[in-house]
């Protein structure tokens, strides 16, 4: 490249460059006036100055660029641009702009629809403004509510601190009682919880003689005096005979379970011991609560620290996973909500009541309690339906309902579950505690280890009613003598399809083994 002209100086360049732009603004201006030779000779000149000037220039380009390109490290002075390299880089700048401009704008535009529409806010503005408006708002006001939540939660943290500092340093207030309250109280313990030969109750005062038993055998005259019945001639005409009673349940009471008498007694302190009654529904549990709480006591159980009952004799009124609740999976596996908390489930001892299944299901007719089945007051106990199928059974028990094949089944199952078990109990029958009830609850009584009253009381319970016991007993015993001391009434509401049902599927081995006799088939 020719040195000469790389180095020639910028007031030659400005020079030639002036003298083009007047040339052309006189020949925009009008036609050209002659010129002579000497003007044209030198307007030639600057022409072809210009054209050396832009050769120039270009070269001057190239060679900056391939020095550059060779050498990387060396710095070159940069050429000056031409104009239609300058009019390109113009162009690009523009049209980046106007697209940055327009994504901009779009995007101002969502955001407007974006926040309008989820804050409903000035709905009849539009535009990117008031979309980057709600947007600021809507952040702001989130803050804040953060901020206020945050010094609400620390507010009732020193609050409650507070507080427990205040009540550590509160003195703690001793309530004094007067003499007339200590009075009072102390009268009303040695009232509740007096020993249970003291306790007064209908049954012993004012008792009957019943020296007149117009025929009746005298153990049921017996029954009927320690209940505070008075007998007369019409009721001695309605009262079973002895014998009846004999022939369906013969003339001593059945109690299984007196082998674990000791065992329990050796097991469990007389402080810890307890007593109460178990079985299915229907079955006497709360007759037998009633007579062994008014003449039973176990003396240590006064001063137990581990259970407490309103006599303090240890006679509870269930045990702790409930009386009705199968033993297998709810004994230690189940607390009753009435007399189950805080109790020892190993130290209670239980008593299971059975009744004849034929009884049973008569009881189940007039309160079937939480047991259903397909039945009405006209048929019942519908052991099977007009197809000779088993009316299925539904029990529900304390955590859930059990089914059954029917309400047969339903006593069959039940009674062989207790029958398996090892633990310290007693079964004894309804119809003995009913017949035999002094003799039953005097063997109970005894197998705890408690004390037994010299002054029986036949005190019926009317739990089902209103949790107070009946006293007088005269309508609720002579019922029961009534109904389950003839045999006439054992078979009632039972069709033929039952009692044929009942002959196949009843269990032989718990009819035997608590003397109840089969019934006769149908004809």
């Amino acid at each position: 490249m020719d040195r000469t002209s790389r180095d020639r100086p910028p007031s030659a360049r400005h020079t030639s460059r002036l003298s083009s732009r007047l040339s052309s603004s006189h020949s925009r201006n009008g036609p050209r006036a002659p010129q002579d030779n000497h003007s044209n000779s030198s307007l030639k000149s600057s022409r072809e100055n210009r054209r050396q000037s832009k050769r120039t220039t270009r070269s001057n380009s190239d060679t900056s660029h391939s020095r550059r390109n060779s050498n990387g490290s060396k710095k070159t002075q940069p050429a000056e641009r031409s104009g239609s390299g300058g009019n390109f880089a113009r162009w690009t700048i523009t049209v980046v702009m106007f697209l940055a401009i327009a994504d901009l704008i779009v995007l101002w535009t969502s955001i407007d629809a974006t926040i309008g529409d989820q804050n409903g806010d000035m709905p009849h503005q539009t535009g990117p403004e008031v979309g980057l408006h709600q947007l600021t708002e809507k952040r702001t006001t989130d803050i804040q509510f953060q901020l206020m939540n945050d010094i609400a939660r620390k507010q009732q943290e020193q609050a409650k601190q507070e507080h427990e500092q205040a009540k550590q340093q509160r003195p703690k207030k001793r309530r004094t009682r007067s003499e007339s309250d200590i009075r009072r109280i102390d009268e009303e313990r040695r009232r509740r919880y007096v020993p249970i030969d003291k306790v007064k109750n209908v049954a012993k005062v004012n008792k009957v003689k019943n020296t007149d038993t117009f025929g009746v055998n005298e153990h049921i005259v017996k029954i009927l005096t320690a209940a505070n019945i008075k007998l007369d001639e019409e009721l001695a005409s309605q009262l079973p005979t002895w014998d009846d009673i004999v022939s369906m349940y013969g003339d001593k009471p059945i109690i299984h379970g007196l082998e674990t008498c000791q065992t329990y007694r050796d097991t469990v302190v007389p402080a810890d011991r307890m007593l109460g009654p178990a079985g299915i529904f229907n079955t006497g549990t709360n007759l037998l609560f009633e007579l062994m709480k008014a003449n039973c006591n176990i003396k240590e159980a006064r001063t137990s620290t581990t259970h407490r009952e309103p006599h303090r004799n240890g006679m509870r009124f269930q045990p702790p996973w409930g009386k009705h609740n199968p033993p297998s999976n709810y004994r230690d596996q189940h607390v009753a909500k009435f007399w189950g908390e805080g109790i020892n489930q190993t130290a209670f001892f239980p008593v299971v009541m059975i009744k004849d299944f034929y009884h049973w299901a008569g009881s189940q007719c007039r309160h079937s309690y939480t047991t259903w089945w397909d039945h009405d007051e006209d048929r019942c106990p519908n052991l099977v339906n007009a197809y000779n199928h088993p009316s299925r059974t539904a029990v529900r028990f304390g955590r859930g309902t059990q089914y059954y094949d029917s309400i047969l089944d339903l006593w069959n199952k039940y009674y062989q579950e207790w029958e398996e078990q090892t633990f310290p109990h007693l079964t004894t029958r309804y119809e003995d505690l009913l017949f035999h009830g002094e003799e039953v609850t005097k063997i109970a009584c005894d197998c705890v280890g408690g004390a037994f009253t010299t002054n029986f009381a036949y005190v019926e319970g009317s739990a089902k009613e209103n949790g107070l016991p009946i006293h007088n007993g005269a309508n609720g015993l002579i019922k029961a003598l009534l109904q389950y001391g003839k045999s006439a009434n054992r078979l009632s509401g039972f069709t033929d399809r039952d009692r044929l049902y009942a002959s196949k599927t009843l269990d032989s081995d718990l009819v035997n083994r608590y003397g109840y006799s089969a019934p006769p088939l149908p004809t």
